[in-house]
């Protein structure tokens, strides 16, 4: 980010996604009009109808110049924005054309009165805990969550899960979701995991479809270190954030910890996280009473 008064806005978002042509090129000509400065990422230029060769930039150029990032499009974008965004300490704004939009929490209709809001720092900051995974010399970083699987084996694999070198617990099951607060209401949502509100400094750990009845999701501090075994020879696949992934041949042992940086997500001044549980999740909505 770089050292002085004026504003720079770097935009990514989701080449797939025929709604985001339309609104990069309102996005566009609106910054133009408040002249604001903005680098569009390549790869969304190629898409558009608008003349933005010369707002184009290289991803390198974006990180070192933005002062805020755009993300058009769903929670998918935003994860793979964040990716990109890494350790630079950028804000991000997810705008969203997706389904849930739990990171992305204005609409495209929001999205050109938002913009001044930026430019005057209406707004709010919430920092996101990223978790590391490290296998070997692979590293893999997670806003939602690390994911350790059978890969396309219809058997099921072992596990052995340590929190400080003290077993936690021995599993057989189709995998084990390690989830940030952010990423409760992911994946291991859907596997009967907890939600957690983003502010509190926990880890989440999901078994997926386990062997047996006596094995249930546990939260534990994230200051902490957490050790999978895979004991058994088998293919097994590591992912993060259900975007990146790596096979890798057990026996084998992954090792999670807090990384050293947060992502940092702008949400609007009056939002707060059990508003957008009802409004995206309908939490503790009954529509007996409404």
């Amino acid at each position: 980010m770089k050292q002085n008064d004026t504003v720079t806005i770097g935009i990514f978002g989701n080449t797939g996604k025929e709604d985001v042509k339309k609104l990069l090129t309102e996005i566009v000509d609106f910054l133009v009009r408040k002249k604001t400065g903005f680098l569009v990422d390549e790869s969304l230029v190629k898409i558009s109808n608008s003349n933005l060769r010369r707002h184009s930039a290289e991803r390198k150029k974006i990180l070192s110049e933005a002062d805020y990032i755009l993300s058009l499009g769903g929670d998918g974008t935003f994860l793979n924005t964040a990716r990109i965004v890494g350790n630079r300490n950028i804000p991000i704004l997810g705008v969203n054309l997706g389904r849930l939009g739990f990171f992305s929490e204005v609409s495209p209709d929001e999205v050109k009165e938002y913009i001044p809001k930026l430019l005057q720092k209406k707004f709010r900051i919430t920092e996101q805990v990223i978790i590391k995974s490290v296998y070997k010399n692979k590293v893999f970083y997670g806003l939602n969550d690390i994911v350790i699987d059978k890969s396309d084996s219809i058997r099921m694999i072992e596990t052995d899960t340590y929190y400080n070198n003290e077993k936690v617990v021995k599993c057989i099951s189709d995998g084990i979701i390690v989830s940030t607060p952010a990423g409760s209401t992911g994946y291991s949502l859907s596997c009967n995991g907890p939600v957690v509100n983003p502010e509190s400094n926990v880890f989440v750990i999901t078994p997926i479809s386990p062997h047996t009845f006596n094995v249930r999701p546990i939260i534990i501090p994230d200051s902490g270190e957490i050790k999978i075994l895979v004991p058994q020879k088998t293919k097994t696949r590591i992912t993060a954030d259900g975007q990146k992934s790596s096979i890798i041949n057990a026996p084998c042992e992954i090792i999670l910890t807090k990384a050293d940086y947060t992502i940092k997500v702008i949400k609007k001044i009056h939002s707060t996280y059990f508003n957008t549980l009802k409004k995206k999740l309908y939490w503790n909505v009954d529509k007996r009473y409404s």
